[in-house]
């Protein structure tokens, strides 16, 4: 049994290659049997230029969407065959242009009938599996045109690591990591201020005990990011206190912590949750709306500093 059918998907990358592999090594052989000097590699280049007649080496790249070194190395040895001329463009002596020699059109014209028994052999192949493979593949390959390989795996993990996150409850023994996340970001973007030291070092007094709560994200039991839910007056409580360590960016932490802060505000009945920020932390502020909160008036003098921006959300 074929070690690669065990590891299924997983093994679609090195399937593809080695199916490339089979196809060039038999091709090479199969141009060497008819007596024709060509490498199967040269064929996109060798086929463009037989259509377009001259072209720069930016321009063949472009084309065929292939790195601009992978062309010089194709066109170089195609150079040596005698196939193809790299000289410099008469209309622009800054641009060198690439076109077929007179040995290159007869090459054409030898090579051309096979093309079309190796065609028609592909055809034939896949009629038997109703031209699925060769649909997938350009599928597969339009799908990375608009969003590539890498980022589309990048977008399962985070995505595998967001659910994987869990929101814990506030405790003596995670306290610590309250002000040391907050310190944090505030040392980056701001400066602590007296307020912030008072709340951070004593968080239970100034809002738990006030009716509030504190809640954090644990991924892997390690605890990157908090956020406070801290009671204002009667049906009023303030998104205070969020915080996500540098290197949890962009696992939407923020996002789910906040999304619980929302829930927890309306288990205590509030008619009113606010927040307040700083119009220089766009991501913060693109999430708060996302979450619902709408800017508004500040109806009351603001105990920071850094606050720029007052925002809210009706819960009833």
């Amino acid at each position: 049994m074929d070690y690669l059918d065990n590891l299924g998907l997983l093994a679609l990358g090195s399937r593809l290659k080695r199916l490339s592999d089979t196809i060039m090594n038999d091709g090479f052989e199969l141009y060497a049997k008819t007596g024709i000097d060509f490498d199967p590699k040269w064929f996109p280049v060798f086929r463009l230029l037989s259509e377009k007649e001259s072209l720069g080496i930016m321009e063949i790249a472009d084309e065929l969407n292939i790195s601009h070194p992978y062309v010089i190395q194709l066109v170089k040895s195609m150079e040596k065959k005698g196939i193809v001329s790299n000289v410099k463009d008469s209309n622009d002596k800054r641009k060198r242009s690439v076109t077929l020699t007179t040995y290159g059109q007869q090459l054409l014209d030898n090579v051309r009938p096979l093309w079309e028994d190796i065609e028609r052999t592909i055809e034939n192949l896949l009629r038997a599996t109703q031209n699925e493979i060769f649909t997938n593949i350009i599928n597969l390959e339009n799908s990375f045109k608009e969003r590539g390989f890498k980022d589309r795996v990048l977008d399962t993990h985070k995505d595998r690591l967001i659910n994987e996150v869990k929101i814990i409850p506030f405790t003596t023994k995670n306290r610590s990591h309250f002000k040391s996340l907050n310190i944090e970001w505030l040392e980056k973007y701001f400066t602590v201020e007296p307020i912030d030291s008072k709340v951070l070092s004593n968080p239970e007094k100034f809002i738990i005990e006030e009716g509030g709560e504190i809640i954090f994200a644990s991924l892997n039991d390690e605890i990157l990011g908090t956020c406070a839910l801290k009671k204002k007056k009667e049906g009023v409580y303030e998104l205070s206190k969020m915080a996500v360590t540098e290197k949890a960016q962009g696992l939407q932490l923020g996002k789910k912590l906040g999304l619980e802060i929302i829930r927890m505000a309306k288990e205590k009945k509030a008619q009113l949750l606010y927040l307040e920020s700083n119009r220089s932390l766009k991501t913060a502020i693109s999430l708060y709306q996302k979450l619902g909160f709408t800017e508004a008036v500040n109806p009351d003098p603001s105990d920071y500093v850094r606050s720029n921006i007052y925002m809210e959300m009706k819960l009833s």
